[in-house]
C-alpha cells in the first residue's frame, strides 16, 4: 500500500496518554488497551472485493447488515486529530479505501495514522452514505423540519459495538500512509471515482477560488445544515470537487492560502462530487513551481530551443501543459496518416528516433509556414525526414498530439 509522511496534529492524543498514567505511555507495554485482543485473523476478504459485493447497495445510498462471518484488514489514513473528520476513520487495504463509522470523539487516541487495524464484519451495516461506502451502524435522521425526517441511513457504530468488532495490529507506523496523487483529469470519470473514493489522495498545483488574502477556511456564517463550508478551487468546477471543512475543525478560521497549493485529505464522495476531507492544515501545502526543466527530454518550446518529442508528450500529461499556447517541437518523421490536399493539411508522427514506439500525433497540420499542401509538396512529408513545427500540444481522449491548425517551420 502507498503511504503518507505527514505530521498530525497530537496534542489531544499526548493528554489523553496523561490521563492514561504512565503504563499506557510504556511502548513496552505487553497488551494493547484497546479493542478485542481475542478477535483472530480468519476469513480476510480485500476492500476492493468488499465494495464490489455490496456495489448495488452502495451506488443506491442504501444499506444492509452483513451476515457473513468476513473480516477487513487495512491501515487508518486519517482521524479525528485535526477536528475535521467527524466519528469516522477511512481504511485502506491498497486496493481500495472505505469509511468505517464509530459513534466516539477521540478517535486519534487508539487509531492513529499508520496504525494497522482488522475489524470483524458481521453484524455491522454496511452502505452509501450519498454513495460513499460505508461500514458501521444505523443514522436516523431526527430533525423534524429535514425533508429526510425519520429515514435510516449507514452511519456510525455503537462504541461498545466498536470494541468488539476490531483489533489493532502492532504500532502505528505512518511512514506506511502516503498520498496517491489525485488525476484532475478523471475528475468526472464515474468509474475512477467508484474505485478510489474514500482514498487519501493529493491533489496538486491549485488555488482557492474565494481566496482573497482575509477568507477563511470554514467561517459560521458559511456553514450548511451539517456545519460544514464547501471551498472552489479555480481549476475545477464546483460541480464536480470541492474542499469540505467544518466549522468545528482545527483550521476553520485559518486564512486560505492565495498562492498555488498542494492538497491532500481523504477524497470522498458526495453523490457524484468529489468532497475533499483534509485532515488537519499541514495537508495543505505550498505547490512546488513548476519548471519544464523538471520533466524528460530537452528544450523549451521555443523557436530556438524546440521540446523534443519526449518532452513534448511528458508536459502534455504533466497538467501544467497550457493547451492555449503554440510551443515549438522537434523529431523525425515516424509514420504518415494522411496527406489531404482537399483540406489542405496532414496527420502524421513524429518521434526522437524515427520509430513508432514512442511517438506524437502532429494533427492536421499545415506545410511551411501554414501553405496548405498541394499536389506538389504532399509528398514532402517522409518517413526519417527531420521536421520543426509549431502548434498547440493538447490531450485528446487522453492520448497527447498537437493540435489542429500546427504548421511545419523546417523539413530536412
Amino acid at each position: 500500500m502507498k503511504t503518507l509522511k505527514y505530521s498530525i496534529y497530537t496534542l489531544a492524543c499526548t493528554l489523553f496518554v496523561s490521563c492514561m498514567g504512565a503504563s499506557y505511555a510504556d511502548p513496552e507495554i505487553e497488551e494493547i488497551p484497546f479493542g478485542n485482543n481475542e478477535l483472530a485473523e480468519t476469513n480476510v476478504v480485500t476492500i476492493a472485493q468488499l465494495k464490489s459485493d455490496y456495489a448495488t447497495l452502495i451506488e443506491n445510498s442504501n444499506m444492509k447488515e452483513i451476515t457473513e462471518d468476513i473480516q477487513i484488514k487495512g491501515i487508518v489514513t486519517g482521524n479525528d486529530a485535526g477536528g475535521n473528520l467527524y466519528r469516522m476513520i477511512p481504511v485502506d487495504d491498497g486496493t481500495g479505501a472505505i469509511n468505517v463509522g464509530i459513534d466516539m470523539n477521540g478517535l486519534c487516541r487508539e487509531l492513529k495514522v499508520g496504525q494497522e487495524v482488522l475489524i470483524s464484519l458481521k453484524g455491522l451495516m454496511i452502505g452509501g452514505n450519498s454513495q460513499q461506502p460505508q461500514v458501521g451502524g444505523i443514522y436516523t435522521n431526527t430533525t423534524p423540519s429535514s425533508a429526510n425526517y425519520g429515514k435510516q441511513s449507514v452511519g456510525s457504530m455503537n462504541r461498545y459495538v466498536w470494541e468488539t468488532h476490531h483489533k489493532l495490529i502492532g504500532l502505528p507506523d505512518p511512514s506506511r500512509v502516503e498520498p496517491e496523487e489525485f488525476d484532475i483529469k478523471k475528475v468526472t470519470d464515474a468509474a475512477y471515482m467508484k474505485e478510489n473514493c474514500g482514498k487519501l489522495m493529493t491533489i496538486k498545483g491549485v488555488t482557492f477560488r474565494d481566496a482573497d488574502g482575509t477568507a477563511v477556511f470554514a467561517p459560521d456564517d458559511l456553514k450548511d445544515a451539517a456545519n460544514g463550508v464547501d471551498r472552489a478551487l479555480k481549476e475545477v468546477n464546483s460541480r464536480n470537487l470541492v474542499v469540505r471543512g467544518s466549522t468545528f475543525a482545527r483550521f476553520a478560521n485559518v486564512v486560505m492560502p492565495t498562492e498555488a497549493v498542494d492538497i491532500t485529505g481523504i477524497f470522498n464522495r458526495y453523490r457524484d462530487k468529489w468532497q475533499i476531507l483534509v485532515r488537519d492544515i499541514n495537508d495543505i501545502q505550498s505547490a512546488k513551481k513548476f519548471s519544464v526543466d523538471d520533466l524528460v527530454g530537452s528544450g523549451q518550446g521555443t523557436e530556438e530551443s524546440p521540446f523534443n518529442v519526449a518532452r513534448a508528450l511528458a508536459l502534455a500529461v504533466s497538467g501544467y501543459n497550457d493547451s492555449s499556447v503554440e510551443v515549438y517541437i522537434t523529431g523525425i518523421i515516424s509514420s504518415v496518416k494522411e496527406v489531404s490536399t482537399s483540406y489542405g493539411n496532414a496527420t502524421y508522427f513524429i518521434s526522437d528516433d524515427g520509430k513508432t514506439d514512442t511517438q506524437l500525433q502532429v494533427f492536421r497540420g499545415y506545410y511551411i509556414d501554414g501553405e496548405k499542401f498541394t499536389d506538389e509538396t504532399k509528398d514532402a512529408l517522409q518517413v526519417g525526414k527531420k521536421v520543426v513545427i509549431v502548434g498547440k500540444l493538447t490531450l485528446y481522449n487522453g492520448e497527447p498530439e498537437v493540435n489542429s491548425g500546427n504548421k511545419i517551420i523546417s523539413i530536412q
